[in-house]
């Protein structure tokens, strides 16, 4: 009998999980270092939040440090042309591994459709190199993936 009820637990603790197989849930991270769960819009001068409980809420670009939108993380990292700061942007995380981290741009300034453009930080916002043709097979090899 013991057995029969350890199975019928194991079995509906397993449904439970199965149906709800990721809690990848979308939010936003404030420099401030708050946290909304929220579903994520963008507007042109503001991100738009609609929190689960029905709450509206805009935030600043500027005041955003990260949010996470359909399971992908987006931090806003610094953005440099030719070794030259241009600005804070919104990357998409693509692997960390032994302290660096490697970040995609989807630069919208170049028209063909590889617009994409490979940074690695040693930290969040020391630039370690721009992926080009001459590093990008060592550091997908270091990544595994790209």
């Amino acid at each position: 009998m013991k057995a029969l009820l350890s199975i019928l637990i194991v079995a509906l603790i397993s449904a439970t999980i199965s149906a709800n197989p990721s809690n990848k849930r979308d939010y936003i991270i404030t420099k401030d270092g708050k946290i909304v769960f929220a579903k994520i819009q963008f507007g042109l001068l503001k991100i738009k939040a609609m929190q689960e409980n029905g709450e509206k809420t805009k935030f600043d670009y500027s005041s955003v440090e990260s949010y996470q939108m359909n399971g992908e993380t987006y931090s806003q990292k610094p953005l440099y042309n030719d070794k030259h700061y241009e600005g804070m942007v919104f990357m998409k995380k693509i692997g960390w591994r032994n302290g660096l981290g490697l970040y995609c741009y989807e630069d919208p300034l170049i028209i063909s459709s590889n617009n994409k453009r490979y940074f690695v930080y040693k930290d969040e916002t020391t630039l370690w190199l721009e992926v080009d043709s001459r590093s990008a097979e060592n550091i997908q090899r270091f990544y595994n993936r790209m």
